[in-house]
């Protein structure tokens, strides 16, 4: 570009020379036309090369903004995909830690649960034994026989109640909940109060009473019968 202004200058300067400075000889009117339009026509192609050149030049540069403003959208593009997969890679791990902790708790509490099941277990073994042995001091009186039932329940099977057929059988079965406490169901024949005796015998733990009372409620059954 500097060699084409130096060019046009010159041109300039041979022009203003020729036709503006004063010279010693003075040309024909014919050679003064010739030469200025010889001078201008190639002033003129060297202005439309120049402004050529220059049109060309603004379209690279035209062309090279558009491709830069590309690239830099494609790079925005990229840095907003790369943040989002690191949010979600920092949410996954979150999740994932909280899911690791939450399972870790369930562990721990379903051990605890596993634990208090086995110690109740134990407990309701033991008291199951207690109470066949309590059971034993009625049974030669009170005519009581002891089954062992499936799920560790016991039925209380009494007779000597019906004076018309002492082998009549009056039934109950008693078993023990998760938490220990009594549980009482299926009495044959089926008695009114086995709630309250239920929850007396929570209460008191007195299981001699508990025996006691469900053969008194079936010999009163039975009279009523009569």
């Amino acid at each position: 570009m500097m060699e084409d202004d130096q060019g046009l200058f010159a041109l300039m300067q041979d022009f203003r020379t020729r036709f503006i400075s004063p010279s010693s000889e003075e040309p024909s009117p014919q050679e003064i036309r010739d030469s200025y339009r010889e001078t201008l026509r190639n002033v003129t192609e060297s202005c439309a090369a120049k402004q050529q050149e220059g049109e060309r030049t603004i379209e690279r540069v035209q062309e090279l903004r558009a491709d830069t403003e590309e690239q830099n959208r494609r790079v925005e593009e990229k840095q907003d995909a790369i943040l989002q997969e690191i949010a979600k890679l920092k949410e996954k791990q979150q999740l994932s830690a909280e899911l690791s902790d939450h399972i870790h708790k369930l562990r721990e509490e379903i051990a605890h649960k596993r634990e208090l099941a086995l110690a109740n277990r134990k407990a309701n073994k033991e008291k199951l034994k207690e109470l066949q042995l309590s059971a034993t001091l009625f049974k030669e009186r009170l005519g009581l026989e002891i089954r062992k039932l499936r799920g560790d329940r016991l039925q209380f099977v009494f007779r000597c109640i019906n004076p018309k057929d002492l082998e009549e059988p009056y039934s109950c079965i008693i078993c023990f909940t998760e938490d220990g406490e009594y549980q009482l169901s299926d009495c044959d024949p089926p008695l009114d109060g086995i709630a309250e005796y239920q929850r007396k015998v929570r209460e008191t733990k007195n299981f001699s009473a508990l025996l006691t009372n469900l053969r008194k409620s079936f010999a009163a059954l039975c009279t009523q019968v009569k």
